[in-house]
């Protein structure tokens, strides 16, 4: 999953979803100067990180890129979950998507102060251009891919993805729905067990 997978994976709590957004730049033990809902937001994204990883839906998804983008195909795999979940955020929440985007850059806007510096900077550009809410859209989805293929090596070729993509795509949405479901289960029992 990608910033809006956790972002919707992380309950009521605030200090939980502040600190499933910061947990990529908060290493090994580290976590711990922060209070301890933050703490569990930070475990709780390494844990849909690891059940993301090891999920059968989510390994055959990304196999079906692996052959022409080996070393990406999970980076590509986890934004374009985001884009499926806008798609069918209706299946799954009440609230409006973008009612509940506006309500995590409030809450995480708060906390800025408590951010690492590179995901504040990050942070500040995915507020300004809405990078959440322009998942839904094709070119938001291949925006996000084009920002991030200027930040990593190997390259992104964009036009083999979006080739997979529409050869794929009924696929792709279709087992969305198995991995979501199971998920969403797995990652509210875990935030109950911390």
């Amino acid at each position: 999953m990608n910033y809006l997978g956790h972002l919707a994976l992380s309950g009521e709590n605030e200090d939980v979803l502040f600190g499933n957004f910061i947990a990529d730049a908060v290493k090994g033990n580290s976590y711990h100067k922060f209070n301890n809902s933050i703490q569990k937001g930070i475990l709780l994204h390494r844990f849909i990180d690891h059940f993301t990883d090891n999920h059968p839906v989510y390994l055959k998804g990304k196999r079906r890129m692996y052959a022409d983008l080996p070393k990406v195909s999970g980076i590509l795999l986890d934004i374009l979950y985001d884009h499926i979940l806008l798609k069918k955020w209706k299946d799954y929440f009440v609230k409006e998507p973008s009612e509940f985007i506006d309500s995590c850059y409030e809450i995480l806007d708060a906390k800025i102060d408590l951010m690492p510096e590179k995901i504040s900077y990050m942070f500040y550009y995915m507020k300004k251009d809405n990078w959440l809410l322009n998942y839904q859209f094709e070119w938001g989805l291949y925006k996000s891919i084009s920002g991030i293929e200027k930040r990593i090596t190997p390259s992104i070729d964009l036009e083999v993805f979006k080739t997979i993509l529409n050869e794929n795509k009924a696929a792709y949405f279709s087992e969305f729905d198995e991995f979501f479901k199971d998920i969403l289960n797995e990652s509210a029992s875990y935030l109950k067990r911390l």
